[in-house]
């Protein structure tokens, strides 16, 4: 039997899915043994907050997580409360792509797991870039239905794995060197 955790995905017709353990472990796993520990992480299209909780149990020294529905906002604040990190995290209840603007980075993990129906992954990444709030170094994740091809670069950022977990797909973006993903970078 498959453990799922609280991270809200959406399926193909706009269904709630939650992403499995294995796939929260997988993308944990990929930071090595310090993992995100003392990182700033961005979670976007948050749902249940399954990935910006398991930052913050695993160290994050800031979360911010961005989720429309409001309902879940009010969950992920309860979240928040009860792992007592108040100090160290903050929900905004938005759209994500409005919301950019507003955040203050820069982060140094971005995680955004958009309705698989929707394909907001360009405009993501040049409101990150446009915005600063990528780190230098700072990593993407970018979950999809495994059907949905990105592109090798977006808007400043290069492709570094791309993986499957059955239906779900992770791609993975570093900045490209002298592709600017944020203000100051290059100097």
């Amino acid at each position: 039997m498959t453990r799922r955790h609280p991270q809200q995905s959406h399926g193909r017709g706009g269904e709630v899915r939650p992403t499995t353990s294995r796939v929260l472990s997988a993308l944990f796993s990929m930071f090595g043994p310090e993992g995100v520990a003392g990182l700033a992480v961005l979670d976007l299209y948050a749902g249940l907050g399954g990935f910006g909780l398991e930052a913050l149990r695993r160290g994050a020294a800031r979360l911010v997580m961005v989720e429309k529905i409001h309902s879940r906002c009010e969950s992920l604040k309860a979240a928040v409360e009860r792992q007592g990190a108040e100090a160290r995290a903050k929900v905004v209840c938005g759209d994500v792509l409005r919301s950019l603007p507003n955040l203050q980075g820069p982060f140094d993990v971005v995680f955004a797991d958009p309705p698989y129906a929707d394909d907001p992954f360009a405009a993501l990444a040049e409101g990150l870039k446009s915005n600063g709030l990528l780190s230098a170094g700072g990593t993407v994740l970018l979950e999809h239905f495994h059907k949905t091809e990105l592109p090798d670069a977006l808007a400043g950022l290069g492709i570094v794995t791309r993986r499957r977990y059955g239906d779900a797909a992770i791609s993975v973006y570093r900045q490209i060197p002298g592709g600017g993903a944020g203000p100051g970078e290059g100097a």
